[in-house]
């Protein structure tokens, strides 16, 4: 069995960096990122 990077994983499921299907997943989970930070801080708070 063969194993791979998470790069090499996201090269082949999603497509190589600089693509546009892999900079729109790049973007969406920077967003999603920033989102669970957000949450996380807001609960800190209360």
């Amino acid at each position: 069995m063969k194993s791979y990077t998470l790069d090499q994983a996201e090269d082949l499921l999603i497509g190589k960096k600089g693509t546009e299907e892999r900079e729109e997943y790049e973007f969406e989970l920077k967003l999603e990122l920033i989102g669970d930070m957000i949450k996380t801080a807001r609960k800190k708070e209360n």
